[in-house]
């Protein structure tokens, strides 16, 4: 409740998509691209039928940038209401592993973080996704001042995906080294040339970025990256 209190101050247009406390865990893994239809059948064979407690899952196709992996799958929810509503058994949690094994050359990362918040719109429905990593010094000014830019300036998005949160278990490197990252913000559309033409109508919006620059406390962009989601499970909203 008090999270929810304190994201309703910073911004009444901003809404999170869960009751409580919504989380994410991202697990990277390297595969052939030629493997991927077949790795999107096991995944859909493996949650064919289920219903999610909360949230649900994405499979995702990394493409442009500096990534830990060629895909990823994230799974996200309500902390306080995770998991299946008729949980997986051990024997099938264990098929699901071996069906996946000969797919995969290699398993990445993995962290888990929060979703702070977004502007309602459900990811799945725009799948090409840029994420930036960021390094922020000060929490609450950031997110005071990035939940007011997305309200300034949501005329100009075109009708795109914003979702941001923090890195909280685990957290990538800048693309140098040169920190750790803290918070992430995503943004969605329905191609990499739409995500061009909202960035740019977004830039226009002079006064606005120039507020959230002097508001936002010490920020620091360690990498950006973008992906596609090839797959959905469960219920974002």
């Amino acid at each position: 409740m008090k999270n929810t209190i304190t994201l309703l101050i910073f911004s009444l247009f901003v809404t999170t998509s869960f009751s409580q406390t919504p989380s994410f865990t991202v697990y990277y893994f390297n595969a052939e691209r030629s493997n991927e239809g077949e790795i999107a059948a096991v995944y859909d064979d493996f949650f064919e039928g289920v219903e999610f407690k909360s949230g649900g899952a994405y499979l995702e196709r990394m493409d442009r940038g500096n990534v830990d992996g060629s895909h990823r799958l994230v799974r996200f929810g309500d902390t306080e209401n995770w998991g299946l509503v008729e949980p997986k058994t051990g024997e099938q949690w264990a098929k699901h592993l071996s069906n996946l094994d000969p797919l995969v050359e290699s398993r990445g990362p993995r962290y888990t973080g929060r979703i702070l918040g977004s502007n309602g719109v459900n990811p799945a429905t725009k799948p090409y996704i840029q994420i930036y990593d960021l390094e922020v010094s000060n929490p609450a000014k950031w997110l005071a001042a990035f939940a007011k830019l997305v309200e300034d300036t949501q005329d100009s998005s075109n009708g795109g995906m914003v979702v941001y949160g923090t890195y909280d278990v685990g957290a990538p490197m800048g693309v140098n080294s040169d920190g750790t990252a803290t918070h992430w913000v995503a943004l969605g559309a329905d191609n990499l040339g739409e995500l061009i033409m909202a960035k740019v109508e977004g830039e226009k919006k002079i006064d606005e970025w120039a507020e959230y620059h002097q508001t936002k406390g010490e920020t620091k962009i360690l990498n950006h990256y973008s992906l596609r989601i090839l797959k959905d499970y469960g219920s974002f909203n």
